[in-house]
């Protein structure tokens, strides 16, 4: 069953504190996936064509359009392959596109055929390198680039097909080359890609060196290894049952207390998950702030009401703000912080990713992605950060800043404007006090976000401007309105709160686009007495 038809499952997880606020605006939901066996479907052959793999690819010569079908089949026509040949160098011949069955199955009917190579081993883990991260040509035995998208919303699997130990490129099996496979299959676990490798026994002679290793390729990413016999027999037949693995699975990081994992969340606010805290130690902690020049952890609880699921969660920062762009090739707004590769049993996990050299001033958004073979994202990732944690349950974000200080003193935090779109926009910031400070709240836009927001028509509700680009907003509600902003653009404003009375308040302020939530940043004010 597609994802999208079971991930409304009630998870039973323990709730967390969270001060989140439900802001109102209907989200703009995604057409939802197409039903097929398996969703979209990324897959890559790397197949050794040296002499000895004559009867292997014989075989596979006459499967191919058996194998291309399942593929396009499973898919529901929503597919991209990848075609990469080696001996002791690397042959692109496809690159990750759409729609291109019949460049692959025609090359490989027509063209493909078993020659040369020298003596063994062959150049298999730089042939995976090339593929699983995306390789130039350029300083490579390598005729071209391998171009193309691991879509995060696939499932991505990559069959690799030889007789031969690792080589590299140098027609040498050393220990080197047993940790450069071993580093390929990490990487392929970090990006959500199965490694299947099909293992063809020409010679028994280097039966045990090769079998762990390609054993170690299906066990890290998920894959499944498979061997044939001398002659290459049932070479067609095993590539097509490892792609008809597609089992999945649902680790779900919440974006509210009341979140249940449906995709798109129907539930408001997506900035402040109640999975995500920072911690001074890998120990539990109620959250804190995290501390400047220091080393702290992040820590992100997984929950997992399916079968034990492998992936990869990735954890990245931003100055505090809405409005973030992600990129799946640069990451966008985000600066990645480190990763975890794991095994989230069910009933799930707590994943501890430390933070070092914690930059100032100690105020950022976080972002956690979950990647994993079985479980790719539902709908695949845009620039807006908002959005793409609205649409897929594997994502979240966490937005609670802590400021503290004492009465009638002045306490600064931040907040950036910005425009994930990919258009120009008019945007609006809204103030809404949970628990109104008792006191004074000051934004300062800053020259260029004031002309921009002048420019706009200057409109506001709750505001009176006290300075030359300061604003004192209404603690209960206020609002900027209609401040125009071109794409990618982002502008920090201070924000300064002065209680006139001890205790704890908490004050959330939204950026929206066309009444959409666009993210925001909850400021928990903890102020004590003189």
């Amino acid at each position: 069953m597609r994802r999208s038809l079971r991930r409304g499952t009630l998870l039973a997880v323990a709730a967390l504190t969270a001060s989140a606020v439900q802001f109102t605006s209907p989200a703009v939901a995604a057409p939802a996936p197409a039903a097929s066996p398996c969703g979209p479907l990324d897959v890559a052959f790397v197949l050794d064509d040296t002499g000895s793999m004559g009867g292997a690819i014989t075989n596979l010569k006459t499967g191919i359009n058996a194998i291309v079908n399942d593929v396009v089949t499973a898919s529901g026509g929503d597919y991209r392959l990848g075609l990469v040949t080696f001996k002791d160098n690397i042959t692109v011949h496809n690159t990750l596109a759409p729609g291109n069955a019949a460049a692959v199955t025609g090359y490989v009917t027509n063209t493909l055929a078993a020659s040369a190579g020298g003596s063994e081993p062959e150049a298999s883990d730089e042939a995976l390198n090339t593929v699983v991260n995306n390789l130039p040509a350029a300083g490579r035995p390598q005729n071209v680039d391998f171009g193309g998208v691991w879509r995060s919303n696939a499932m991505k699997f990559v069959v690799l097909v030889t007789d031969a130990r690792p080589g590299g490129f140098d027609n040498v099996h050393a220990a080197a080359d047993v940790a450069n496979a071993a580093q390929r299959a990490n990487d392929a676990l970090g990006k959500g890609i199965k490694i299947s490798p099909v293992y063809v026994p020409t010679s028994a002679t280097y039966t045990p060196v090769i079998t762990p290793i390609m054993q170690n390729y299906a066990s890290t990413t998920g894959g499944v290894f498979t061997q044939t016999t001398a002659t290459g027999a049932g070479t067609a037949d095993a590539i097509r049952k490892l792609l008809s693995d597609c089992r999945q699975t649902d680790v779900v990081i919440r974006d509210q207390v009341t979140d249940t994992g449906a995709e798109p969340n129907p539930n408001g606010t997506v900035w402040n998950s109640p999975d995500i805290k920072v911690c001074p130690t890998t120990a539990d902690c109620a959250g804190i702030q995290p501390v400047v020049g220091a080393t702290n952890f992040i820590h992100v609880r997984l929950n997992n009401a399916t079968a034990a699921s492998t992936g990869t969660l990735k954890v990245y920062r931003t100055p505090a703000g809405g409005g973030t762009t992600w990129n799946n090739a640069t990451n966008g707004s985000w600066v990645y912080i480190g990763q975890q590769s794991l095994t989230v049993p069910t009933g799930g996990t707590v994943a501890k990713i430390p933070w070092t050299g914690i930059p100032g001033p100690g105020h950022f958004c976080l972002l956690a992605r979950w990647v994993s073979a079985t479980d790719p994202m539902t709908f695949a990732e845009g620039s807006n950060t908002a959005q793409n944690t609205r649409n897929n349950n594997n994502i979240a974000w966490k937005n609670l800043q802590t400021v503290r200080g004492k009465v009638f003193q002045p306490v600064r935090s931040w907040f950036t404007l910005g425009n994930a779109t990919e258009r120009e926009v008019k945007t609006d910031l809204v103030l809404t006090g949970e628990k109104p400070v008792a006191g004074t709240v000051v934004i300062d836009l800053g020259p260029r976000l004031f002309e921009r927001w002048r420019a706009g028509g200057g409109q506001a509700e709750g505001v009176k401007q006290v300075g030359e680009t300061a604003l004192q907003l209404d603690p209960r509600r206020a609002a900027l309105l209609g401040v125009p902003l071109l794409p990618g653009e982002a502008f920090t404003a201070e924000l300064v709160f002065t209680p006139g009375a001890p205790g704890e308040y908490l004050t959330n302020l939204v950026q929206f686009v066309e009444g959409e939530d666009h993210g925001g940043v909850a400021y928990q004010v903890i102020t004590d007495r003189e």
